[in-house]
């Protein structure tokens, strides 16, 4: 099973592509030049869907926006995850959604761990030494716990 892990973001949007049962294949971080939201929007729903094409996961898991106290950044953050959920069904993969506390809790033992900490966990699980950014590191997370959930998860 191939899986792609989006970290969504509307100014950097992570991504990490790992291949059952902990092989990493590709990551990194789509980094989106100073425009408007909807040429955003429209950058990510190409990237995605260039590495969708590229890499042909079975499945794409997102880790879910959870609204803060910032709305009118949730909102963009949660657009930002409509134009990759929007690349992944028009590739006609199955969408996941997961909280970023249940993933940090399942690859650290801790939900509120930092993103560090979350960081070494998956160099270490992954076997990947070089730097990874905070934004690919939280990708290659979720889909590494989407691999570790396939067996009892259903498309959302």
């Amino acid at each position: 099973m191939r899986v792609l892990g989006i970290d969504p973001g509307s100014r950097v949007m992570g991504y990490g592509i790992i291949e059952a049962p902990q092989k990493p294949l590709a990551w990194g971080a789509l980094r989106l030049k100073e425009s408007p939201l909807p040429l955003r929007l429209r950058t990510i729903f190409h990237e995605i869907t260039a590495l969708i094409a590229e890499y042909n996961p079975e499945a794409v898991a997102l880790e879910d926006v959870i609204p803060q106290s910032f709305p009118h950044a949730a909102l963009k953050l949660g657009q930002a995850q409509g134009a990759a959920i929007l690349a992944a069904v028009t590739a006609e993969k199955p969408v996941f959604f997961y909280h970023p506390l249940e993933v940090k809790k399942a690859l650290t033992g801790y939900g509120s761990a930092p993103k560090e900490q979350l960081r070494f966990m998956v160099c270490t699980l992954l076997e990947i030494s070089s730097d990874l950014p905070t934004d690919a590191s939280d990708a290659l997370a979720v889909a590494l716990y989407h691999l570790q959930r396939s067996k009892y998860a259903g498309p959302s």
